[in-house]
């Protein structure tokens, strides 16, 4: 009787602390970047100064998701907001290149919402599953486009928590300044100094880049530039750490993308699947490609005769070489299109058809006289 009076106990002890060790809905995912940086916790708080490492986000900013139940996690990422797989949340090719789980996070006081609070929350965040990343900064938390953590901000602030303090910070008290001095092709190969900050109280960092008003990234207050960075939320005293006992790295980009690395011929003329202009390529797929008649008709021609002038490509030094600089127009062409919208490529299209009904009418005008 004793033994069967013990045994339950141990079983009703072990259920209760599942229950309480099971990650909350609604709980705040955070990770790392690239090389496990993240703005925020270093001073140097640089920023990239090519325009493909700009276009790719190769921002070392880190990441944030939130965790709806089930193994499951809805964040920002581009081209779009998605639901997807927890284990998802950190893939594979991110750990390869030193991206690491920083921990969970939930609001003070969490433990007393009510389950109504919480499926309120939930349904909120499915509902923006879909709508655009914020590629350039420009809104952030929404509510048509999204960063990630713009994202898991603006769903707390819809029902009635404010993780961070809003505001501006352009330096001084409150944070951190760095002086950051750029030089690439953007700034013609010349020194050009940008002032560089990162807020710890309140939202907005206010930045300076050689690009930022060319290609028009960040939000404007003021007549400075702004961006909200992850680490700012993650460092607020109104979250506190919880422990996570779900899987959060280690999958694909997204449920069921078992396509990921089919960019057959630029994987063959770098050398690899993760190199930086792919992931370039990867998101104007995804964002225009896959959205259009046009783009998956050439999609499937790409997919039936890819892998076999991948497979030659492979085979000689000199064909990679060759790739790799026919591939630079279609780069800078993506970083325009993603950048500023499909209107660029419509109105040189329009001026190419123009130019060649011009010539077409020239020639027969000249060969009738």
């Amino acid at each position: 009787m004793k033994k069967t009076v013990f045994i339950l106990i141990l079983v009703s002890f072990v259920f209760a602390s599942s229950e309480v060790l099971a990650l909350q809905r609604g709980a705040i995912l955070y990770h790392t970047s690239k090389d496990d940086t993240i703005y925020g916790r270093t001073a140097a708080l640089e920023l990239p100064c090519s325009a493909i490492q700009l276009a790719h986000r190769e921002m070392k900013s880190g990441h944030v998701g939130l965790y709806i139940g089930n193994e499951r996690i809805i964040h920002a990422v581009a081209p779009s907001v998605e639901e997807t797989a927890s284990v998802n949340f950190i893939p594979q090719s991110y750990l390869d290149e030193g991206c690491h789980y920083l921990g969970a996070k939930v609001p003070v006081g969490f433990d007393a919402w009510l389950e109504e609070q919480v499926d309120q929350l939930i349904l909120l965040a499915r509902e923006q599953v879909g709508k655009p990343y914020d590629i350039q900064f420009r809104h952030q938390k929404g509510p048509d486009t999204f960063t990630c953590v713009g994202l898991v901000e603006y769903l707390y602030e819809q029902v009635g928590y404010d993780i961070t303090p809003a505001g501006y910070y352009a330096g001084g008290a409150g944070g951190l300044t760095y002086t950051q001095t750029y030089n690439c092709e953007a700034t013609l190969g010349f020194d050009w100094a940008g002032l560089n900050t990162f807020a710890e109280l309140v939202e907005f960092s206010s930045f300076e880049h050689p690009l930022a008003d060319s290609l028009n990234v960040g939000m404007i207050h003021e007549d400075r530039r702004y961006m909200f960075f992850p680490y700012t939320q993650y460092m607020q005293s109104t979250i506190v750490d919880v422990a996570t006992d779900i899987p959060v790295s280690g999958g694909g980009a997204s449920d069921g993308d078992g396509d990921w690395n089919d960019c057959f011929i630029a994987t063959a003329a770098y050398g690899t699947p993760l190199h930086p202009h792919l992931g370039l390529l990867r998101e104007f797929r995804e964002r225009y490609l896959r959205t259009s008649s046009a783009g998956l008709l050439f999609l499937s021609i790409y997919e039936r005769y890819g892998p076999s002038l991948a497979a030659l490509i492979n085979q000689y030094d000199i064909l990679r070489g060759l790739t790799r600089i026919a591939l630079l127009p279609v780069l800078g062409l993506c970083i325009l299109i993603l950048h500023t919208g499909p209107l660029p490529l419509i109105a040189f299209s329009v001026a190419l058809c123009v130019l060649v009904v011009y010539r077409v009418r020239r020639r027969r005008s000249l060969q009738e006289a």
